[in-house]
């Protein structure tokens, strides 16, 4: 999949880079949404959650884009 991800905070927007990354596997209770659009507020890199997880783990790099449009995936249900 293509996704935008961040790796400097300092960097901001200027930081961003379209790579390809493997799809992610589901784990138990995830839904799968097949997305058609995404984007991300100019906040979002400010965020604490954006540059680490609720245990304090680094989550870079991150890939930005909490909102989206989209239908959830029921093929593997």
């Amino acid at each position: 999949m293509k996704a935008i991800v961040v790796t400097d905070e300092a960097a901001g927007t200027a930081g961003m880079t379209l790579v390809e990354r493997p799809e992610p596997a589901p784990a138990l209770n995830d839904v799968v949404v097949q997305v058609h659009a995404a984007g991300f507020v100019p906040t979002e890199t400010a965020w604490p959650s954006t540059w680490t997880d609720r245990l304090g783990r680094d989550r870079t790099p991150s890939i930005p884009g909490h909102e989206l449009a989209g239908a959830v995936d029921v093929s593997d249900q």
